[in-house]
Order: C-alpha cells, then sequence, then structure tokens
C-alpha cells in the first residue's frame, strides 16, 4: 500500500491529526494556566488569560507549521497543509470557546475555573480514551 493509497483511504487524516494535536496542546497548557490562576483574579481576566494563551500559542504553532510545510513541499503548501491550518484554527476556537463557556454561565471566578478545568480535563481524558480505543488498549 503505497502513499496515495493511504489518502485515498482516509483523506484529510492529517488535516485531522494536527488539528487533534494542537487541541489537546491548548487543553493541557489551559489547564495548567489555570492551575496557577488565584481566586482573586476576575472573571474578565481569567477569559482574557485563556484566549490570549489560545490565540498566541496557535499563531507560534500555525506559522511554524506553515514554515515546515513549505520547506518540505519545496516552497509550495498543498491542499492537505490548508485543510490542517483551517482544522487547527477551529480547534483553538473550540478549545477556548470551551474553557471560556464556564466563565459566561457563573459569576464566582474560582467556581467557573473549577469547571473551565474540569472541562479541559475531560478533553484530555477523553483524548486518551479514544487514543486507547482505537489502539486495541481498552476492554470495550
Amino acid at each position: 500500500m503505497g502513499a496515495e493509497d493511504i489518502l485515498e483511504v482516509a483523506p484529510h487524516q492529517h488535516a485531522r491529526r494536527e488539528a487533534v494535536t494542537l487541541g489537546l496542546y491548548l487543553s493541557i497548557v489551559i489547564l495548567a494556566l489555570l492551575v496557577g490562576l488565584s481566586a482573586e483574579d476576575s472573571i474578565e481576566h481569567q477569559m482574557q488569560l485563556i484566549w490570549g494563551t489560545a490565540i498566541g500559542l496557535s499563531i507560534a504553532h500555525l506559522f511554524a507549521y506553515r514554515m515546515t510545510a513549505v520547506f518540505a513541499a519545496g516552497g509550495k503548501m498543498s491542499e492537505e497543509d490548508w485543510y490542517s491550518i483551517l482544522g487547527m484554527t477551529v480547534a483553538t476556537v473550540v478549545i477556548a470557546g470551551l474553557a471560556t463557556v464556564p466563565y459566561l454561565l457563573i459569576d464566582d471566578p474560582l467556581n467557573a475555573n473549577t469547571m473551565a478545568m474540569l472541562l479541559l480535563t475531560t478533553v484530555i481524558g477523553f483524548t486518551g480514551y479514544a487514543t486507547a480505543k482505537k489502539a486495541g488498549l481498552t476492554g470495550t
């Protein structure tokens, strides 16, 4: 089975993998950020940190991804590379948005922070479970 056959079987598999990788990376980094915040930090400040971190890391990652994609392809990005960038952009908005939801629904910064950490931990846990299941490492 050659590379062409793999792409035929699983179109945009690389783009999905890049999006999931960045989503998982952002979940871990934002979770670490939230752990370090204090109860005195306002809801607005915490939301700014979440979105600033997500956007900053995504821009850095997309810049590095685009540079390496162009380098690897000899000067031109492929259609799959553009799908990867789109997927990573969507992953950024989804993860930052998910982490922001508790702050929109809960008035207490500490409780909102705890719920955001729980949601991100769930994303990380679900990703680990899905990975183990795909690898045949679960009993279900």
